[in-house]
């Protein structure tokens, strides 16, 4: 009988004479965060019509010299606003601007930090793969910044905590795009750039071997009955997961006893959802039932899966469901899609006072509050 020929494999590798060059193309980046901490508010803010912070430097790759800088102005409706804005005073020692004309590429982001430590009013991009390069110059007068970045009544508001002991704290996160860099090498050097890919697929590789456990109920010792469905689980994965878990399985609880737990009060399709986002990290029902798993979130303390429910959704919003998602933020402590969805009303108000689906979504709430502050506010 004949034999089949051994199969080839591609070599990447110089064994059979030839040598493979691989080449990579990246870009110099810097980032870093900047707090100016206005004290004796009240009074700097009425000293003069504007008013700056000091020179800043940041960054171990640029080290370029940065500045904000607060005005108060009106609108014609006689609004009092406060502007903020970002200008590049000079391009520092590790960098040195050769002429006005020179560009700095960067982008910012603005938040004001409240009496809790948390940044609010953020206006400005998150870094991310799509982020948008802006152009700093230095004969630039304000620079970057917004004109209307909040009204001076919003920021007194004792409500919000803005201006704490008369003391004004704003955030400013800074990335830099430098030049191209360009790397050769050969295929089978160990070099830096094949550090992440082998990162990424070995956290794909251990989140597979974990989610096998659960698709083919390896070793299970704790069973999930949903409404139709018994479902097999492992204790330990689920209390590392969810402190609620936890708290189930280490006090002399009924779960504990039985090794049962009973979730009737969600679809089956969303607690196996739940199930594969606690053993992976990730669920393919994510897309389509995004409000129902932040709502099983919410319920077991999941932080990895409510997190990426508040990103899912807030990708989503429209005129049609933003009043539906701000009611479902505002009721689970969804801060970030809470305030993805505020933006999103504050941005669309007319066409949403005009909308007979987001008015009866607004008077089917027994609190209509909510959405009356946030329609009606100056900003």
């Amino acid at each position: 009988m004949a034999q089949n020929p051994a199969k080839r494999h591609l070599s990447m590798d110089s064994s059979e004479g030839w040598t493979t060059l691989v080449g990579e193309t990246d870009i110099e980046k810097d980032e870093f965060s900047f707090l100016w901490t206005v004290k004796h508010f009240s009074v700097v803010s009425q000293l003069g019509s504007s008013f700056e912070s000091p020179v800043f430097h940041g960054g171990s790759n640029f080290n370029h010299a940065w500045q904000m800088k607060i005005c108060r102005k009106k609108d014609v409706q006689d609004i009092d606003y406060l502007s903020l804005h970002l200008r590049l005073v000079d391009c520092g020692k590790g960098r040195p601007c050769h002429s006005k004309t020179e560009v700095v590429k960067a982008n910012y982001q603005f938040a004001i930090v409240d009496a809790n430590g948390q940044p609010t009013y953020i206006r400005g991009e998150t870094p991310g793969a799509t982020l948008k390069v802006l152009k700093f110059k230095l004969k630039s007068g304000l620079g970057w910044g917004y004109h209307k970045f909040i009204t001076s009544a919003d920021l007194i508001k004792p409500e919000l905590k803005l201006v704490v002991d008369d003391t004004l704290t704003i955030r400013c996160q800074i990335w830099i795009c430098g030049g191209l860099k360009q790397k050769l090498g050969n295929s089978s050097d160990d070099t830096n750039s094949n550090i992440p890919v082998r990162k990424r697929m070995a956290r794909e590789k251990v989140a597979m071997d974990i989610g096998k456990l659960l698709r083919e109920s390896i070793g299970t010792d704790v069973t999930i009955q949903t409404k139709e469905r018994v479902l097999k689980a492992h204790k330990a994965i689920l209390m590392a997961r969810s402190p609620v878990f936890a708290t189930m399985f280490n006090v002399n609880m009924l779960e504990k006893q039985l090794n049962v737990v009973k979730i009737v009060d969600f679809d089956d399709d969303v607690v196996e959802a739940m199930l594969q986002h606690v053993y992976t990290g990730e669920t393919m029902l994510m897309a389509e039932r995004a409000e129902e798993l932040l709502k099983i979130a919410e319920k077991y303390d999941m932080t990895g899966l409510k997190e990426d429910c508040e990103y899912q959704l807030a990708d989503s919003l429209n005129l049609e469901n933003v009043a539906t998602i701000l009611v479902l933020a505002h009721a689970h402590n969804a801060p970030y899609l809470k305030q993805k969805t505020v933006y999103f009303i504050t941005l669309n108000k007319e066409k949403l006072l005009k909308s007979p689906t987001f008015r009866e979504a607004m008077e089917a709430q027994t609190d209509t509050s909510l959405f009356m502050e946030i329609l009606f506010s100056q900003h």
